[in-house]
């Protein structure tokens, strides 16, 4: 394997392994501000960095419960990808890329991102539905997300694909 190459993998796994901790901070922090706020309302103001959920607590806890399960949950499904990135980093060889781990590990990695993308999409009816119903300006969330699973997915037949062929290959020499 290329010396450059090499590094550049380590690098990347070791901004994968950086990005899961903070995923996981992240949605640690959401729950932490969240259990400060059950007994004190006015944190739900800066629920986290910034992120006012106020509106929905004053008018139903449950909505503002349920509201805040929507981003520890896509939170923590983020810090899931990022692990699996860090694995296929792991078990990437430049030599022969093509292998079942690899390929498994993208079809993970492409149904993971496809639920971050439905779990967007419910997230988005639910505050579009209360906007509706009490006129709270609902924040979205990006919905990009099934368009990367599907791209994650093909790259991952492509990958089934060239290791069927690379067994074949060394089965014929």
């Amino acid at each position: 394997m290329n010396f450059k190459t090499e590094k550049l993998l380590k690098l990347m796994r070791l901004l994968a392994w950086i990005a899961f901790l903070g995923l996981l901070i992240k949605a640690g922090a959401i729950l932490m501000s969240f259990g400060v706020s059950v007994n004190n309302p006015e944190a739900a103001k800066d629920l986290y960095k910034g992120m006012d959920l106020s509106r929905y607590e004053s008018y139903s806890f449950i909505h503002y419960t349920i509201i805040v399960m929507y981003f520890v949950l896509l939170y923590v499904m983020q810090a899931y990808i990022a692990l699996f990135g860090a694995k296929l980093l792991s078990e990437i060889n430049v030599e022969k890329p093509f292998n079942k781990r690899v390929v498994d590990l993208l079809h993970k990695i492409s149904y993971t991102i496809f639920g971050v993308g439905i779990l967007a999409i419910v997230h988005n009816i639910h505050v579009a539905i209360l906007n509706v119903s009490t006129g709270i300006i609902a924040d979205l969330i990006a919905g990009e997300f099934i368009f990367l699973a599907g791209l994650v997915y093909v790259l991952a037949k492509l990958f089934k694909k060239g290791a069927a062929m690379q067994a074949e290959n060394e089965l014929t020499v």
